[in-house]
């Protein structure tokens, strides 16, 4: 019978670190009969902002926070006895639970400190800001063992626990977009090893490793399919492009990276070949703006540089911009397909969930994501916009008019509302080992998170009208 995992098997070895391993924050415990003057010359003195309070066999604790609020607020007497004002809810744990439990206890508790006790004696604290700074620095010892490899193998092995990451930082309550941004930096580093091991620094100094689509916008959060590129100067012998193609596309399937379906990768000699050749193909692109060659551009112009020579992107860059023509036709047919789907919500702002063995679920990417991305792309490629990442190509639109400000601000929040949740989906697959594409569960949902998947919704459905307006798509179809 196969085991289905549990949560637990996804959990990184750091965060199965036993609070007692690490280096708390050490209590001071004063009586609940000093007044809030001394309370606060206490804490000033000793330059903390927490203390614990014994008061009639009683453990309670002040924070610098409640003797503010009781003096500004309340109005309190700065001679009040601190037993008056203190907080006697505490969320305790034992100094063996682990790091994990301890971020699923502040979260599920919605706490920003814990109360480390044993046997009735408090050996420390561990408030939130110091837990994520742990796993900030976990992220950069990452990236040290990233660095230290010598071999795919060993590369695999520093980045194995990646997902869990996410799905720790998720969790805490970060944006995706910045969970994004720390996973982008991330693979940028396995990336840049990995070529590295395969070819060495004389290789990359006259190529280029692109990557393409949500890693090239710094927007994917789970590992997905490749999408990537390689350019080469004239240096290279065709000989070595394909070699070093091939086998680097195949280093990414042993480190967890699955191959594209659509073979947008650099061992398609589409994508991997040398400056010239590729210039030539966007021109032909461009020229004859047919939706398999404008599905190329679209592809193209999510890119970024991630490795090696990165002139040969920005001549690349270059190239393409300058080839970009004014004719408002062009961007039209380029924005045709944020038509494609029909946005999931109905009259009265009722879901439109998938019918079958798919009920009760919504597509989150057909019908929420892409058509808020590629509007954006769309608009942004006719502004002639250099940025990759959604959030700050909305931001560009703003600055260049062409998005009213508050409305970029609702399709930020509409963006990363969508991103949270299909995060949630991949997270929630890979805990219980299936696989349901971005079918987004609505039984599955708290009260909030419906309201304001609705709200994203109804936003993204007026920017899919902003934009048929904008391009007079309707004309089109």
């Amino acid at each position: 019978m196969t085991r289905v995992p549990k949560r637990d098997d996804f959990v990184p070895p750091i965060l199965n670190l036993r609070l007692r391993d690490l280096d708390l924050t050490r209590p001071s415990i004063v009586s609940g009969d000093l007044s809030v003057r001394e309370a606060a010359k206490h804490m000033s003195a000793r330059k903390i902002d927490l203390v614990f309070v014994r008061h009639e066999e009683r453990l309670g604790m002040l924070a610098s926070a409640d003797i503010r609020d009781a003096l500004a607020i309340g109005q309190c007497p700065v001679d009040t006895p601190i037993a008056a004002i203190l907080s006697w809810k505490l969320v305790v744990l034992p100094p063996d639970s682990s790091l994990y439990k301890a971020f699923l206890t502040m979260t599920r508790r919605g706490v920003n400190r814990l109360v480390i006790e044993e046997n009735g004696a408090v050996l420390g604290t561990l408030a939130l800001h110091e837990l994520l700074s742990f796993l900030t620095n976990h992220a950069s010892l990452t990236i040290q063992r990233i660095h230290q490899a010598t071999t795919v193998a060993e590369l695999a092995e520093a980045v194995k626990h990646q997902g869990a990451l996410v799905q720790t930082l998720y969790a805490s309550g970060i944006k995706v977009r910045h969970i994004g941004w720390l996973m982008h930096e991330l693979d940028r580093q396995v990336l840049d090893q990995a070529a590295s091991i395969l070819a060495g620094q004389e290789l990359l100094r006259h190529g280029c490793i692109l990557v393409l689509g949500s890693e090239g916008r710094g927007e994917q959060f789970i590992k997905t399919d490749q999408d990537n590129a390689f350019l080469a100067d004239d240096n290279l012998a065709m000989t070595q492009v394909t070699e070093f193609c091939h086998n680097f596309n195949s280093a990414l399937l042993q480190l967890g990276y699955p191959e594209c379906p659509g073979k947008v990768m650099m061992n398609n000699p589409i994508w991997g070949c040398r400056l010239s050749e590729f210039q030539e193909r966007l021109a032909g692109w461009i020229q004859h703006p047919v939706p398999a060659n404008l599905l190329q551009i679209a592809i193209y112009y999510d890119a970024s540089a991630a490795v090696g020579n990165s002139e040969l992107f920005r001549q690349a860059r270059r190239f393409f911009f300058s080839r970009l023509p004014s004719d408002q036709a062009f961007y039209a047919h380029f924005a045709m397909p944020v038509l494609a789907f029909e946005t999931p919500l109905g009259i009265f702002k009722r879901f439109i969930v998938e019918k079958g063995n798919k009920g009760g679920r919504i597509e989150l990417k057909k019908g929420a994501l892409f058509p808020l991305v590629h509007g954006i792309r769309s608009l942004a490629l006719e502004q002639r916009l250099k940025d990759t990442n959604t959030a700050r190509r909305i931001r560009g639109l703003t600055r260049t008019g062409v998005l009213d400000g508050s409305f970029g601000a609702d399709l930020i929040d509409a963006f990363d509302c969508i991103s949270g949740l299909r995060v949630k989906v991949g997270l929630e697959q890979g805990i219980s080992g299936q696989s349901g594409g971005d079918l987004l569960d609505l039984n599955n949902l708290g009260s909030m998170e419906r309201e304001n998947l609705r709200d994203s919704l109804v936003q993204i459905d007026r920017f899919k009208h902003l934009v048929d307006h904008h391009f007079r798509l309707s004309q089109l179809r």
